[in-house]
């Protein structure tokens, strides 16, 4: 069957940047928009509408035509480049410089805007790129190395008036250009248009309005502006509304619960990882974080036990909703008062979408089967990859996202495991996110991930847990045993650590929470090497 959510309101009908400061609630040009977590300086909503005017001016005397660092003036750099017709490519701060070069070639960037710690890589990689010295530029107010800060050369000293776009131009003009995480091959630059961006705000406004307080909300930007998640959540959905986001350069618990404290935080977009924090670690419950009414999650599965902790231990709202870099991003949000543990919510306003079978047949409601989503979120496609696009949005426009899906009868969503992902141990599934979410319940366990490893003499994939252990909790064989042990009372045969226990320091993971799995499998793939060689 296909689900169709209810119509979307309003659809936008121009250019990103007139959409942003269209200032539907009317804010005063004096409200603080963009505050600094760190120092409490702040940048009003008339500021940052100024300041991107005057860098598109800049842009344009600089020549340009149309054609893990968070800064309160990063919304300069992003609309002020989609005011001059341009598009921007967020970049990962820690990138390798080989990883930047692919970047600003695929890319054809003309300017390269770096932070002072990730300077030394965007020189390297610029030179790889053959993008002259001249061409980056540094945040900040300090010359660099022979790199002058962006606000001596690209700020104009009076506004330019955006380049003004139609609906169709709007739909069809490349806004944002973020890779993905590039977690099965080379990373690919998702074509986001300026309809994209600016539908997403409005599908997320019109499924929450009547649960925010528009005259008291303050968000929380700490996720990466680099990644869509912050991107779209965070700036531009406080930009429109015109709603003070407290910005932070990147995360420490400390500063983030104290930023909570000192600015009154309501809202806070966050990733799983920190919601592991909040539940379990000690230091959470020296600072008053009473004004949070919402930990809003996204962009890796949150299970229903971890979102209880955190609910329970903070009395907070702890929900969490879905999407990918490809649908701008977001496509399930709760009803905030009313949201369900463990569920991604409803399918945003203005979207349809299916669950399939690997012959992508429709599966039976209640029935686990691969996401599949339309809506003026999704992207233009994959830049420089015609084939790729079409292998992931199909001729009717739905996104092949790769999650499997699990719809209830009150049309609540559940993500219950990525396709790829999925152990298969006999000819049974085994999905990791449900034994994380168990293991994550144990107080031996502060994080962990479930992977599975190959057995040739069993001829089948063996779950493998691989765990960081809660302080003081010793790394040895009877430990191991009382978590195999722990996991076997809970789950069905068929579902145990047959791969058993591996004790790590840290759980890699993505800057948005997701789980690298890759890097453990390569580990898993050296203890094999290492264990056939000792017996030869």
């Amino acid at each position: 069957m296909v689900y169709v959510a209810e119509p979307l309101n309003l659809m936008p009908q121009v250019d990103l940047w007139t959409f942003l400061f269209s200032n539907p609630l009317n804010v005063s040009l004096d409200k603080p928009l963009m505050i600094d977590g760190l120092t409490g300086k702040q940048l009003t909503y008339g500021q940052v509408k100024s300041d991107s005017l005057k860098f598109r001016a800049g842009l344009d005397k600089f020549g340009f035509k149309r054609g893990k660092y968070n800064a309160i003036d990063y919304p300069t750099i992003a609309f002020g480049t989609v005011a001059a017709g341009g598009s921007m490519s967020p970049a990962n701060p820690a990138y390798t410089a080989k990883e930047l070069q692919y970047q600003l070639e695929q890319t054809k960037s003309k300017i390269l805007i770096a932070s002072q710690e990730t300077l030394p890589v965007a020189l390297d990689a610029a030179q790889l790129a053959g993008l002259p010295k001249s061409s980056v530029f540094v945040f900040g107010d300090n010359e660099i190395s022979g790199v002058k800060p962006y606000t001596q050369v690209l700020m104009a000293e009076t506004e330019m008036g955006p380049v003004r776009l139609n609906h169709e131009e709007a739909s069809n003009t490349i806004a944002y250009l973020c890779f993905s995480s590039g977690t099965t091959g080379r990373s690919k630059g998702v074509m986001t248009s300026h309809m994209n961006i600016a539908s997403n705000i409005l599908q997320v406004f019109q499924h929450t309005q009547d649960d925010l307080n528009l005259s008291t909300e303050r968000y929380m930007g700490v996720l990466p502006f680099y990644h869509i998640y912050g991107l779209t959540c965070m700036f531009h959905f406080c930009t429109y509304l015109g709603l003070p986001l407290v910005v932070l350069p990147r995360f420490d618990l400390a500063t983030f619960c104290k930023s909570i404290e000192t600015h009154k935080v309501t809202i806070a977009h966050i990733v799983p990882p920190i919601f592991i924090l909040l539940a379990k670690d000690p230091s959470v419950t020296k600072y008053d974080l009473s004004s949070i009414r919402y930990f809003w999650s996204g962009a890796a599965p949150l299970s229903r036990e971890l979102s209880h902790a955190v609910s329970n231990r903070l009395n907070v709202g702890a929900i969490q909703g879905y999407g990918m870099t490809e649908s701008s991003p977001v496509s399930h949000v709760p009803h905030l008062r009313s949201e369900v543990s463990g569920s991604i919510g409803e399918l945003l306003p203005g979207m349809r979408a299916r669950v399939v079978d690997e012959e992508g047949k429709d599966v039976k409601q209640g029935e686990r089967g691969e996401l599949w989503m339309a809506g003026p979120n999704i992207m233009l496609g994959y830049l420089g990859m015609p084939e790729e696009t079409a292998q992931t949005v199909d001729k009717d426009g739905y996104l092949h996202t790769g999650d499997i899906a699990v719809v209830d009868e009150n049309n609540q969503w559940y993500i219950v495991d990525r396709v790829k992902e999925l152990i298969k141990y006999k000819g049974f599934q085994v999905a990791p996110a449900e034994l994380e979410a168990l293991l994550l319940t144990s107080d031996l366990i502060a994080d962990c991930a479930v992977i599975g490893v190959y057995d040739a003499s069993q001829a089948t994939e063996l779950p493998r847990a691989y765990v960081k252990l809660t302080p003081g909790t010793p790394a040895d064989d009877a430990t191991a045993k009382a978590i195999e042990v722990f996991v076997e009372k809970n789950v069905a045969h068929h579902k145990k650590l047959r791969g058993g226990v591996r004790f790590i320091d840290e759980v890699p993971k993505s800057a948005a929470g997701k789980i690298l799995r890759k890097e453990l499998r390569a580990a898993a793939n050296e203890e094999l090497k290492t264990s056939v060689k000792s017996k030869i």
